[in-house]
């Protein structure tokens, strides 16, 4: 491992992302610019873009760190994101992008009529869009520990260049580094994986793999909370809210998740491996890291470090510029604030977020419980409401209501009661029952207006 090499390396990568984040800067006049790029992303953007957002720290250092407890069924955990890519291109995505709006809580104004809908649906996305921001930070912060850079200040380096070239430049300046990253990582992970060398390591004690059995795997929480929350979380929305054409999804997102999914296995097969042959990470170290130094060249190790840098920013940005998305769009827009001093106001609460979310790395530990408990949170209270929006032709607001009242009552409920049905399936369920309810309620009430007026 060439620790020198690694530190020019992404010396040079924050050069790279900084001068980026300044060019993208200058074409930014409103925020439709700087958090949509004008509504103008083409195929191979949003392929790229897509595909960057979703390698992250949990594709790749939580599902190897999974693998290496759990053997090859951690499969399912990415799969889960893969298939709610797939989601989006066979019809979602585009459904998405004919509205027309700016963010996911919007669908609740447009459709329900209801501001108020609006800003409880935008609140709990930030809510969970910023757990997912801190188990990114969770990642890098292991990452480091495993390259033995333990020192804070290396840290907040990197959370800083993140922050700047983000606040700059908006999602513009995401997209080009995703574009950036997203190639690095997918020649990267080839090239470590056919550059595994088990002569590299002398086997002292070899381990066998425990394998998870079929019937224990956490379904719910590996496959379709990613899944479902794949359709109703900002950061994939934006995305879409900001291609040029519907059609142009549908292509992006199955190319991305292909790739996600071949990406993810590589990770996974070498937390597989460690097990296998007894390596071992210490402390909060990697386990993902520990393996590639192990089983490649150190040439071969450096890159992957770098890649796995990419992958952990390549998420975070992303994430940061759909809270700021979120904070603007929904809660501060107005007629009486120039665009240009909107686009200002955006900058400040993006980097706002970023500095806060700075703190909570140090109070958590664990990735994918972060990652998985944002996915419920939004899941279970907004899940039911949106789609619902998108695909009833009497979408009820009264339902909408009683859909995410009965849905934060079963997040909070069946965390602390123990249920023989997964936790998950049943606030879902209790959500849809709320929904139903109000539903039939504004159907009798319509009915008999109709009396009434006849």
């Amino acid at each position: 491992m060439n620790i020198p090499f690694f530190l020019v390396m992404i010396a040079l990568l924050g050069s790279i992302y900084i001068w980026i984040g300044k060019r993208s800067s200058k074409d930014v006049e409103t925020n439709d610019d700087y958090f949509l790029m004008g509504r103008k992303l083409n195929f191979f953007q949003l392929s790229l873009t897509l595909l960057a957002t979703q390698v992250g720290g949990g594709s790749l250092l939580g599902a190897a760190q999974e693998a290496y407890q759990k053997g090859w069924i951690v499969l399912f955990y990415p799969l889960g994101a893969c298939l709610g890519l797939f989601a989006l291109g066979m019809g979602f995505g585009g459904k998405l992008r004919k509205l027309n709006i700016s963010t996911i809580a919007e669908i609740f104004e447009k459709i329900y009529k209801s501001r108020h809908q609006r800003f409880l649906a935008s609140g709990l996305s930030i809510v969970a869009l910023f757990f997912i921001l801190v188990a990114q930070g969770i990642a890098a912060q292991k990452f480091f520990i495993g390259m033995n850079l333990q020192s804070p200040i290396i840290f907040i380096l990197f959370w800083a260049i993140l922050i700047a070239y983000t606040v700059m430049g908006g999602l513009k300046a995401v997209v080009n580094t995703d574009i950036l990253q997203a190639l690095f990582i997918l020649i990267t992970l080839g090239f470590a994986f056919f550059s595994i060398n088990f002569s590299n390591i002398a086997i002292s004690n070899p381990q066998v793999s425990q394998n998870m059995e079929i019937s224990s795997v956490p379904w719910v929480t590996w496959l379709f909370m990613p899944l479902l929350f794949m359709l109703i979380e900002q950061d994939m929305g934006q995305r879409c809210f900001a291609a040029k054409k519907p059609k142009v999804i549908s292509a992006s997102a199955i190319v991305a998740g292909i790739l996600l999914l071949a990406s993810s296995s590589i990770a996974i097969y070498f937390g597989v491996l460690a097990k296998k042959l007894g390596i071992q990470a210490l402390g909060n170290a990697s386990i993902l890291i520990e393996s590639v130094k192990a089983l490649t060249n150190p040439l071969v190790a450096t890159l992957f470090m770098g890649a796995i840098f990419m992958a952990v920013i390549s998420t975070a940005d992303s994430i940061l510029c759909s809270i700021g998305s979120n904070l603007s769009y929904d809660f501060l827009v107005s007629k009486k604030i120039s665009e240009k001093n909107q686009v200002r106001i955006s900058r400040m609460l993006t980097l706002i977020t970023g500095l806060g979310s700075l703190g909570l790395v140090y109070i958590f530990d664990n990735v994918v419980t972060m990652l998985m408990l944002a996915y419920e949170l939004s899941v279970c209270i907004l899940f039911v409401p949106i789609i619902a929006a998108l695909l009833s032709k009497n979408p009820s607001r009264l339902g909408a209501y009683l859909s995410m009242a009965s849905g934060a009552i079963g997040f909070g409920v069946f965390r602390f009661i123990s249920v023989p049905i997964p936790k998950e399936v049943l606030t879902i369920s209790l959500s849809f029952i709320g929904y139903m309810i109000g539903r039939q309620i504004d159907s009798q009430k319509a009915y008999a207006k109709q009396i009434q007026e006849d």
